[in-house]
This record gives structure tokens, C-alpha cells and sequence, in this order.
């Protein structure tokens, strides 16, 4: 490690990369981009940066929903909208865990939200919700092992 002397020596002769590192993390361009959704980045060494604002943005936005849920599947549905964002998925799913009859069972809540459907979309009406046992299909085996899946292509996964 170098001393506090050698580098204030060296940042003396070499003003540039105080400048250069400066300019690329705190400038208040890169952080307003950061939070509109037409980013525009000239500097393509600062887009690692912008990323990493815009993911705590996401995360931050849904614990704020989640403090004030006064409807929880409304809230739900813009988390699941924030984590399809954050995970590149194409869509997700929210399913409850209830047990009518001793027999315990997975019912869609929540059915295909992608970071741009709307809420009445996406919500199940109860009398056309999907049913799966928990041993049965990739639904009930991920609730089941209580592990997540990452299927590339259901019909060439078993």
C-alpha cells in the first residue's frame, strides 16, 4: 500500500486522474441520467456506474412500496414489475400457498406481469385462478424444494 504522502505527491504531479475519476463518479450528469429512463451515456466507462444507481433505484422504490402497502397485490405486482427489470425476465408470476382440504395446493395471484402490464391485467379473477398441487409441475417443485428454477426452455426440460 502506498502512503497518504506518496499519493498526494503523485495526484500533485498528476492532475488528470484526480480529474478523470471525479468527472466519471460523481458527476451530476451521470447521476441524473441515472433516474430518467432515457439514458444517454458518452462515456461508456461510467454505464457500469449508471447501472448500479438505477438497480439501487429499483430496490430502493420497492421497499417503499412494500412500507406502504395498503393494497398488498397492487404492491406486489410493481415488485414483481422491479424484479423483472433487475433479473432480465420476460415475465413472473405470484402465486399464494393455501391448503383447501388438508391438501396443500399453489394458486395463481398474480399471472404473466412484465415491467409494462398493467395491474388489472395481471390480476387473477378467483374464479379462473390456476391450481397446482405442490408435487406436481416446475411451480409445485419450486415450492416444494423451496429453491429457485431457471428454465431456458420448458419443452426441452422435463
Amino acid at each position: 500500500m502506498a502512503d497518504k504522502d506518496s499519493v498526494e505527491k503523485y495526484l500533485e504531479n498528476n492532475p488528470q486522474v484526480a480529474k478523470e475519476y471525479f468527472d466519471k463518479k460523481l458527476r451530476a450528469e451521470v447521476l441524473s441520467a441515472a433516474f430518467t429512463d432515457n439514458l444517454e451515456i458518452k462515456d461508456p466507462a461510467s454505464f457500469k456506474d449508471v447501472t448500479l444507481i438505477q438497480e439501487a433505484a429499483l430496490i430502493f422504490d420497492m421497499v417503499k412500496e412494500l412500507q406502504t402497502a395498503t393494497n398488498m397485490e397492487k404492491s406486489m405486482h410493481k415488485v414483481l414489475q422491479r424484479i423483472c427489470l433487475l433479473v432480465n425476465a420476460d415475465r413472473c408470476s405470484y402465486y399464494v400457498c393455501r391448503s383447501r382440504n388438508g391438501i396443500p395446493e399453489l394458486a395463481t395471484m398474480l399471472f404473466n406481469v412484465t415491467p409494462t402490464s398493467k395491474f388489472e391485467q395481471n390480476l387473477v379473477d378467483p374464479n379462473s385462478e390456476i391450481v397446482f398441487p405442490t408435487d406436481m409441475g416446475i411451480v409445485g417443485f419450486t415450492a416444494h424444494s423451496k429453491k429457485l428454477q431457471n428454465v431456458p426452455d420448458v419443452k426441452k426440460v422435463s
